[in-house]
């Protein structure tokens, strides 16, 4: 068997007829691919003023603000209250074991010390 080489298809070709319409023809249709390049390029390249820069920046700020906000309703309130409760009901436990902890490991030195003051 043998590879057929590839093909150019002629099913992305425009007939233009005698002649193909010129750059400016082309700019003046808003469609166009050229106009709409034309157009990209010109907004891209433009500087934006003071004005415009503090705009973005404010709309930037308010949209962190909004996304650190708590959202939900009644159902939302109640889970977080659960969560604190929770929460804080498992603290002082691991404030209790962190201490027993701390006591049994200070005994020792405490005994040491006993033993150099005799």
């Amino acid at each position: 068997m043998t590879r057929l080489k590839k093909k150019r298809s002629d099913a992305n070709r425009i007939e233009w007829g005698e002649s193909a319409p010129r750059r400016s023809e082309k700019l003046a249709d808003p469609g166009s691919y050229e106009s709409r390049k034309r157009k990209s390029l010109d907004k891209r390249k433009q500087q934006k003023s003071v004005y415009e820069k503090q705009l973005e920046k404010e709309e930037r700020e308010a949209r962190l603000r909004a996304q650190q906000q708590p959202r939900g309703g009644r159902l939302a309130e109640k889970i977080r209250r659960l969560n604190r409760e929770k929460n804080a009901a498992e603290v002082p436990e691991e404030n209790a074991a962190a201490e027993s902890v701390a006591e049994t490991a200070a005994e020792p030195a405490d005994q040491a010390r006993q033993d150099t003051k005799d």
